[in-house]
């Protein structure tokens, strides 16, 4: 973007420059910073500073937006544009996420990041991206036309005492060695995280070179950094977990455990909890213990729950993202082989006929003709009367995104319906949840 965008007094939104990077860092410091004593996240500035500097080579300072008062020549305002490419039901799709979104104090309430969300929307329109997410503060991002539609986190919250239990035995070792990965690791790792996909719908697409960067690349204290841990059996891999830290390791924080088709969970889960039991004596000052608590946040459908109960602690509750789709009817033609196999794998196997899904404010057609989707279009208003099924607001994005089933939108949100009793099914079966989603954030 090379246009200047003159918004109030001496305010300019434009595109960010090399030049502009320390200016984003020192703002992004201050505003994502403890506002109680002031302190500067220091995690956050190391985070815009790889950003800036091309370790991401999808992402760079043209990425960023900010917004400049020309009157002493301040960053006030900022926001990154990120490019990612989700799976979704086992179709790569291209999406954009904003990030690091922050004001200065002084320049808050003045709408600076509705008008950078309004330019990065277009941003997205014209890279061909099939959505967005974000995640954030709680309700806020609704105000730009975002749903929460994607479960976040969630998992457990133990302590090191209740890991004791697992190989309490004097004897008893657990069934894998651990180790630190290593760079010979990398392909390994990628490899085993495709896996992923077998259980969940929505999941992040992670190449070698993703890898490589988020536990090799980026600064040491960017929170987007990972370490990871290599299950061994024999001294060959089998498996590995992925985890970050807290204020010196007080937390630690597990967000992936993945095996190869040669282990099985059990096995894994046991070398992971003794592995990480031993980690929280590993990091302590004059030898008092400092981690004081591990939370496990790979959601609570990972097999690893299956395995043991009282270790993992209690549940930890889980979040959600927040997800914008600008051209509904766009989305879905992408994702139309999904919905033919849902129809051939259902008790409507050959359906034909027309589908108007109504969001009270707009609507969509899906035409099925023998089981194939042959068309999707944007129809805007309909009356209620004319609409096969109904999701208010933006309630369809749940249904689309595997977060809940049409059926549980009907009972638990006034206004959605189906003009057909088989309707319900028929909604549930192109779009029926709940989906796992998978979603850990690549750097």
């Amino acid at each position: 973007m090379t246009e200047r965008i003159q918004l109030d007094d001496n305010l300019i939104l434009r595109a960010a420059t090399i030049e502009d990077a320390d200016k984003v860092v020192e703002l992004n410091r201050l505003v994502h910073g403890d506002p109680k004593t002031g302190e500067p996240d220091v995690a956050v500035g190391h985070w815009t500073r790889d950003l800036f500097d091309g370790v991401n080579p999808a992402i760079g300072p043209s990425d960023f937006t900010v917004v400049e008062d020309t009157s002493n020549g301040e960053i006030v305002s900022t926001i990154c544009l990120m490019e990612q490419v989700w799976n979704i039901g086992g179709i790569d799709t291209l999406m954009g996420m904003p990030e690091i979104v922050g004001t200065h104090p002084d320049y808050r309430n003045r709408g600076l990041v509705r008008k950078q969300f309004d330019l990065m929307h277009k941003w997205s329109a014209a890279r061909g991206h099939f959505f967005n997410t974000i995640m954030g503060i709680p309700e806020y991002y609704k105000l730009f036309g975002y749903e929460y539609a994607l479960d976040a986190w969630g998992g457990s919250t133990t302590t090191p005492a209740l890991l004791d239990s697992v190989c309490s035995g004097k004897d008893e070792k657990p069934p894998f060695t651990v180790r630190d990965a290593e760079k010979t690791d990398i392909q390994f790792i990628a490899d085993t995280y495709q896996t992923v996909r077998d259980r969940a719908f929505v999941t992040v697409n992670r190449d070698v070179a993703a890898i490589e960067r988020e536990l090799f690349s980026v600064h040491e204290k960017n929170p987007m950094r990972w370490k990871c841990r290599i299950l061994l059996r024999d001294d060959t891999p089998v498996g590995f977990y992925m985890f970050g830290s807290e204020n010196m390791y007080k937390t630690i924080r597990v967000d992936m455990l993945e095996i190869a088709a040669s282990a099985n969970w059990l096995d894994a889960t046991t070398s992971m909890l003794v592995d990480v039991r031993g980690m929280t004596e590993r990091f302590h000052p004059e030898g008092k213990e400092r981690c004081e608590k591990i939370e496990f946040e790979f959601g609570p459908n990972h097999p690893a729950f299956k395995m043991y109960d009282m270790p993992f602690g209690a549940p930890k509750r889980k979040y959600q993202w927040y997800v914008r789709v600008e051209d509904v009817a766009k989305l879905i033609s992408h994702l139309k082989p999904l919905f033919e196999q849902r129809l051939a794998n259902s008790e409507f196997r050959g359906w034909s006929g027309d589908l108007k899904i109504s969001f009270f404010t707009d609507a969509i057609e899906m035409k099925f003709d023998q089981g194939k989707l042959v068309s999707v279009e944007n129809i805007g208003f309909i009356e209620r009367s004319e609409a096969s099924a109904l999701y208010p607001g933006l309630t369809f994005l749940k249904a689309l995104f595997g977060q809940h089933s049409f059926s549980y939108l009907k009972d638990h949100h006034g206004g959605a319906g189906s003009k057909d009793f088989y309707g319900t099914a028929l909604q549930d079966t192109l779009f029926g949840g709940p989906l796992i989603s998978f979603i850990n954030q690549v750097s």
